[in-house]
Formats: C-alpha cells, structure tokens, sequence
C-alpha cells in the first residue's frame, strides 16, 4: 500500500514539473514580436491518469533443499512392550502370627498387554507357621514372549498377640480334671454346681463325650486340651505328632463348645521325661505352642491320684487341703475325674475351701501360669 501511494506521488510530481517546462519553451523566440499569452480554457486542459504499478506480496527466497541421498529416514516406531508384572496380595513385606498352617495372601500376574499369566505363576520357597523368624517366597513368571519377572515377599512369623496376666485375689483355686470325661465326670459336675464352684477340664479327645464337655462348658467352666490318644511314644515322636493330636482333640472341644480353646496341658506336664525319646522336644515345644498364643498350664498342688495308687477320698483331700495352705496366694491342683475317689473328694475340698476363705475359679488366658522345669 505505501509503495502505491509513494508511485501517484511521483507521476503527480512528474506532472508539474512538465507543465513548468512546457510554459518555459512556448515563451518568445529572441528577436520575435511578443504578443500576449491566449487564454486558457476548459478544452485546453488535458486529464493525465496514472496508473500505479500492480501490487506485490512479500516474498521469502526459497529455503535450500538437500539432496534426497542426504535427507534422513525416520527409524521405524515399535508398539511399547514390558516384562510382566507380578502383584502381591498385602505387598512384599508380610507380618504374620506363628499359627500352625500358613495360607498366602495370594498374587495376580499380567502381560504389558494386559493379559492374565496369574495361572503360571510359580513360587519357591517354605515357610514353618509355628517357628518365629523371616522367611522368603519367589514368585516367577514368563509371558509368550519369553519375558519373565520375579518378585520377592518376606514373611515374618512373629508371636501371637496374649492378653496380660491378671493376678487373682489370695487365695485363688484352680482346681483342674485330666483325662475325662467319662462317667464320673457327670457326679463331679453335679457337686461343682452345689457349691458354685468352677473348675478346668483338660479334655482326652477321642473318648468323645461330648455331651459332658458340653454339659461343662454351659455351667461356665473351661476346657482345655490334653491329648486325643495319650500315647506318650506317639504324641511326642516330634512337632508334626503332637500338633496331630492337638488338632484333633480341638475339633472335637469346637464341636462340643462351638469354638476353640487356647488353654492346654500337656501330657504328662511339661516337666515329663517320657517325651526324652525326642531330644529337646519339650523345650521347643514350650516356647511354640507359647508363640502361637496358646498357654500351658502345669500344678502346683497334687491330689496323687495318677497312676491308680489307691488313695481314699479322705486322704485326696487331705493331701489337697495341705497343699492349698502352702499357697496362700493361688493353686492350681491337679486331679483326674477317671478316678472316682477323687471326684468324691471333691466335696470335701470345696466345703474346707469356702469355708476358709477360698475362692473356686476355672483358668482362662489371663489366669497366673504354673509351669515346672522342663526336663528335656
């Protein structure tokens, strides 16, 4: 636009300045007559258009080629890919109480496409559910494509949470039964309840006298595991035994109680030295069935009724009462309700008892522990 406008500015210049010369060379030639200038008029005058040259846009030069030979191919562009990958179920790092199974949280596994590979998943590794420590799982996978991940958990098996220990009043008897039920067990229920009396029953699991572990567990005394077989040789040839026979006298409490317990005793005591035929397997059997969140519980008063020794009634519980005055502050006896002078005794013992300022409670997970020394 500003080079058209400079253009009519020239021609209108150009213009004048023709017209100026033009005047100058029609004046008188020298020596001529001079006679007056005629008039201009209308017709005179000539119109001149000028005619502005056409307009241009602005060009930039070309820009400089290279020769094809020298002008770069793009690489190829790859679908994105990836090694699979595994997921844990609650992660890498997993705490759990010492229990006797272990079950796996579980995994999931997938291809970079998306793809499930969860079924070909494989793992390596062991973990002993009842021995504290940290133990490693190895998950592994491979997708069509020849690629595999592994991913590590650690498991660490720790004790099982217990509730505290609560002391009881002075004078606090715990009077517990091995070996039952049986028919006796029936009599001594019967005198329990006439005194508002509690008491223990460490249970034998495959005499399958549910009826009176039931009976027992609904009057508000506890029950606890001793053994399904009582076959010292069998029970203690090692770990796997013994928590054989565990299980099963649990099932049969559950189906008698509707629940499990946590209260045992051990065959024989945890000071018994049938068990030497297992070296050490007392002392590691204590601390693990402990780890599991189970109590064990030993005597500290013992009527001597094991054994079939032929004791009365009355000197069961004379041997009874005189323990219970060495323990002013809590006993735990030991009797067995096979043997029916000592279910007779048992009057004797809860009348002198309450009388003298005793109080009758069965065991739970926060009564005092008795334990003696382990002997192997």
């Amino acid at each position: 636009m500003k080079r058209s406008i400079c253009w009519i500015l020239a021609a209108l210049f150009l213009l004048a300045v023709a017209a100026c010369g033009s005047n100058a060379t029609e004046g008188p030639e020298t020596g001529a007559a001079h006679s007056p200038a005629p008039k201009e008029t209308q017709d005179d005058v000539v119109a001149v258009v000028v005619t502005p040259p056409p307009t241009q846009e602005a060009t930039l030069p070309p820009a400089p080629t290279l020769p094809p030979e020298l002008i770069p191919t793009p690489e190829p562009t790859e679908a994105p890919v990836g090694d699979p990958i595994i997921t844990l179920v609650e992660g890498e790092e997993l705490n759990v109480a010492a229990d006797f199974t272990f079950s796996d949280p579980g995994y999931f596994a997938a291809d970079y496409r998306g793809n499930s590979l969860t079924d070909r998943v494989t793992v390596k590794g062991e973990v002993v559910p009842y021995l504290t420590g940290t133990y490693e799982l190895s998950y592994s996978v491979k997708d069509d494509d020849g690629r595999s991940t592994t991913v590590v958990r650690r498991v660490h098996i720790v004790p099982a949470e217990m509730p505290e220990i609560v002391m009881p009043p002075e004078k606090t008897v715990y009077l517990t039964f091995d070996d039952g039920p049986c028919g006796y067990t029936e009599e001594l229920l019967d005198v329990l309840k006439k005194y508002n009396a509690k008491a223990t029953f460490f249970v034998i699991g495959n005499k399958r006298r549910t009826d009176l572990i039931k009976r027992a567990y609904a009057e508000g005394h506890s029950i606890g595991v001793h053994t399904y077989c009582h076959e010292y040789k069998k029970i203690y040839k090692n770990e796997k035994a013994f928590f054989e026979d565990f299980q099963k006298t649990q099932e049969v409490i559950k189906e008698a109680t509707g629940s499990y317990t946590r209260i045992f005793r051990f065959p024989g005591g945890s000071a018994n030295t049938a068990s030497r035929r297992s070296k050490g397997i007392m002392t590691r059997l204590t601390k693990i069935m402990e780890d599991m969140g189970y109590r064990y519980f030993d005597w500290n008063v013992s009527a001597g009724d094991s054994g079939g020794n032929g004791y009365t009634a009355s000197q069961i519980k004379s041997r009874v009462v005189n323990g219970l005055k060495k323990h002013s502050d809590y006993a735990v006896v030991l009797q067995h309700d096979i043997h029916l002078n000592s279910v007779r005794a048992v009057e004797g013992i809860l009348k002198w008892g309450q009388e003298n300022g005793y109080t009758f409670l069965a065991l739970d997970l926060t009564s005092p522990v008795v334990h003696s020394k382990v002997q192997n």
